[in-house]
Order: C-alpha cells, then structure tokens, then sequence
C-alpha cells in the first residue's frame, strides 16, 4: 500500500511537471532567469525555468541565458571550488576555477549532447565533477610546465581527455546507483551538500522518516566506497547524519 501511494505521488509529479514544462518554454531568457535565481536561493532545485534555463543555454548556443546560468549557479560552485581537498595548494584564485568550470562544462554540454542530461540535477552533477577536474588537472599541468610549456595539440588532447573522463564517470555512479532513489539522494547529499534533515524538509515523501533516508544513505556510502575514483574524491566532503 506504501509503495502504491509513493508510486502515484511520483507519477502525479512527473505530470505536472511535463505541464510546468510546457508552460516555461514560452517564457522569455529574462522571465526563467529571475524564475530560476528565485528557485535557487529558495533550494527548489528541479525548478522546470532552470532546466529550460540550461536548455538554451547550452543546446541552443544562447548567450544570454549562459550567462544568467553562471550568474545563478556560480556561488554554488565558487563554494564546490573552496572546498576542494586540493584547492589550497594551486595558489589561485576561487574565481579563476569557477571560469574554468563553466568553460569545460559549455565544452562538454553543449548542443545535441545537452539530450544527455535530462535534469537540472545531472548538469550540476557534471559541474562538480567539472571542479574537481580543473583542480586536478591544474596541478598537473604546473608540475609539467616547469620543464616545458605543453603544445596547443597537447591542451586540446587534455581538454578532450578531460571531458571522456567526466563522462565514464558519470556512467560508473549510475552503474554503481541502479536505482533512482539512490541516484536522487546522492546527489542531494553529494552535489548539492543538503543534510538529511533538509532533504527530509524539501522532499517529503520519498523518506518516511530521517531514519529510512540515514539508512539509505549509509549504504550509498559503502557501495561508492568500492569504486576507487568514488573514494578518492566524491566522499572527501560526506554529509554529516
């Protein structure tokens, strides 16, 4: 009876939110960026003017809507940047990785590949897999650059490596998460760095109760711990129970 109510709880969503999607397309670059900066700072994080927001800024090479997506999402990931493990140790600026991300991130969304992130909470998925990619890849690059600055073939080798890497790795954490429960509360936790309680408080329904969400969550934990790439940086920043 329990799984039947959530069952149509999950289906009377996803209805109203293909109407709330037919009624944001309509709407002005202007109209879903105040939309969509309102959502953000309220933590309504699958707000429909945001994904479509996203849509054209990346699918359709709009300008205007890329750049009030970074002006909504880049606290976000100026705050991913800061809490990186290794941030300290490359000397720069927060600001100078939150570019980057954004670069990269254009790079590897952009046009049909857009189709593959069908939600708001996949493209900032990739946006943190994105922080932790330019970190990274900064420090090797500054070992190597003392001996001899890289080529332009070898930059844009890199950039491409780069963009295969976060792609295999987004595969492995659906792999690793076959369900979409799962795969919802990891990325509440992961990405978006709510605790529990908030996710119980923004969510109700798919928990019954903290202690059903702590239980699911512990066993998130263990199954990403198998995987190294996961246990190296995904679970440097666990949430708190």
């Amino acid at each position: 009876m329990i799984l039947c109510k959530r069952y149509e709880r999950l289906r009377s969503r996803d209805f109203e939110y293909e109407v709330t999607m037919s009624v944001v397309e309509r709407l002005s670059v202007e109209q879903l960026a105040q939309q969509c900066a309102e959502a953000v700072e309220a933590a309504h994080f699958e707000q429909p003017s945001c994904y479509e927001l996203m849509r054209r800024a990346f699918a359709e090479y709009n300008v205007d809507a890329l750049t009030h997506v970074y002006q909504c999402y880049e606290q976000q990931v100026r705050t991913w940047v800061k809490g990186h493990n290794h941030f300290a140790r490359t000397g720069e600026s927060a600001e100078y990785f939150v570019r980057k991300t954004f670069s990269l991130c254009y790079f590897a969304l952009r046009g049909p590949r857009f189709a593959h992130f069908p939600s708001v909470g996949h493209v900032l998925a990739y946006l943190k897999l994105s922080v932790h990619s330019v970190i990274t890849q900064y420090l090797r690059d500054k070992r190597l650059w003392r001996v001899s600055p890289p080529s332009t073939e070898a930059l844009e080798f890199s950039d491409l490596s780069r963009e295969i890497q976060l792609a295999e790795m987004w595969t492995n954490l659906c792999t690793l998460l076959p369900d979409e429960r799962d795969r919802l509360l990891a990325r509440y936790v992961f990405v978006l760095d709510l605790k529990p309680r908030q996710i119980i408080e923004l969510y109700p329904g798919l928990w019954n109760d903290l202690r059903e969400l702590s239980i699911a969550l512990y066993r998130i934990r263990q199954v990403l711990r198998s995987d190294e790439t996961f246990r190296q940086w995904l679970l440097t920043d666990d949430a708190t129970v």
